[in-house]
């Protein structure tokens, strides 16, 4: 059973790390300021590329950065355990701070967009609660999740109220798009230029860092009481996953509502802002409905459970797969690392190279598991914390035609 579980939870991690790259490709490929737009995408809005970006809105974006959050916390409680457990404490603190080294070193040097600070400074607050009772830690996240949500739409709706001139929103968005063209010269200059550029834009996403940590939290602490109570480790009943679809469903329903909207109202600036609000508020359903897919597909004796043991060994190693998507990625994109495409590739190109990442991520995962313990950046991230660990699996021992 145990066994189970642990396979369990890699494919739910490995569905993590693949999906997050489908949501991530346009931070890949255009500036900031125009990445997480429609309108003005600079490749326009074609059929293809609407296409594209109404399929990664509805079901991707939100979903497996939440899914990915949530299986964090249950790794704090699998590595520290109890808060009574000095010594298993003392590990989890040194493998935290390590991967604040990670973060520091992923963000500024290689892409922006990276998680890994965030992950690890909300899991030095969330280890302080990982001996909560399972309901607790379920009450105590989603109170915070909903409180910050809300907040974050009555912003959102005094930002509209308060709405600038039409002349002065066309003025906001020309400074925009003409920050964004100047970012683009240097992604795809020099090495250098790339370097600073990255830097400049990782500070930039640092100043949301608060909010992205008491979010992060809120579902680290939902993540880990949904393990206690067996949901993330396939023992839930049917009836709770079959719950857990249902509602997750229509979450998506709504999302999926309002991306139409958007698309046949023009794509209006405050539409799209009370949909991002949606859309963030509901990700956690949506999530809990992959999972209970998910466990449903393992649960199965047909093809479904193929889907499962495909992505755990993607999961086994998504420190190392989620690393190797950054350099991938940056080397296609930026200058002076490789092909220097900032700017120049639309969603549908970006949509063919994610499957083709996924592809190449989930063969090369199961060829490295089969033949070692965990992945390179695994290996080398236990030995940072727990001393020396053995990476190649050990080999079965012949047994001697002689033997009784």
């Amino acid at each position: 059973m145990t066994k189970d579980r642990i396979v369990l939870l890699d494919s739910l991690r490995g569905l993590g790390v693949l999906g997050i790259l489908l949501c991530n490709m346009p931070d890949f490929a255009v500036a900031p300021p125009l990445s997480e737009s429609v309108v003005n995408w600079p490749h326009g809005t074609g059929p293809a590329t609407l296409g594209v970006w109404a399929v990664t809105q509805w079901l991707f974006q939100r979903k497996f950065v939440t899914l990915f959050a949530m299986l964090f916390g249950v790794s704090i409680f699998l590595v520290g355990g109890e808060r009574s457990d000095l010594e298993r404490g003392a590990i989890l603190r040194k493998r935290l701070a390590w991967m604040v080294v990670f973060g520091l070193l992923h963000g500024f040097a290689i892409w922006f967009g990276d998680v890994l600070l965030s992950y690890a400074l909300a899991g030095f607050a969330v280890m302080l609660a990982r001996s909560w009772a399972p309901r607790k830690l379920i009450r105590t996240g989603v109170t915070i999740w909903v409180v910050f949500s809300l907040l974050m739409v009555a912003g959102m709706t005094a930002a509209i109220v308060m709405q600038h001139d039409p002349a002065q929103a066309t003025l906001e968005t020309a400074k925009a798009v003409a920050k964004s063209k100047a970012a683009e010269v240097q992604y795809g200059g020099t090495f250098l230029q790339s370097l600073i550029q990255n830097a400049k834009d990782r500070l930039g996403y640092l100043s949301g860092e608060p909010f992205i940590f008491v979010m992060t939290s809120a579902l680290m602490m939902i993540g880990l009481g949904c393990f206690k109570l067996g949901v993330l480790t396939g023992e839930a009943s049917k009836r709770t996953y079959a719950t857990l679809v249902a509602v997750g469903l229509a979450a998506s329903a709504a999302v999926g509502g309002m991306v139409v909207a958007q698309i046949a109202l023009g794509l209006p600036r405050p539409l799209s802002m009370i949909f991002q609000a949606v859309q963030w508020m509901t990700a956690p359903l949506t999530t809990l409905a992959y999972v209970g897919l998910m466990v449903f597909a393992a649960r199965s004796n047909g093809v479904w459970s193929a889907i499962p043991k495909a992505l755990a060994p993607v999961g086994q190693m998504a420190f190392t797969n989620y690393l190797a998507q950054s350099l991938i990625m940056t080397s296609i994109f930026y200058g002076g690392r490789g092909l220097a495409l900032h700017g120049k590739v639309d969603r549908p190109l970006l949509a063919a190279l994610t499957v083709a990442t996924w592809t190449v991520q989930i063969l090369w995962s199961r060829w490295w598991m089969d033949r070692f313990e965990m992945g390179p950046l695994e290996w080398v991230w236990r030995r940072l914390y727990r001393g020396p660990t053995r990476l190649r699996r050990a080999q079965p021992q012949a047994v001697s035609a002689l033997a009784k």
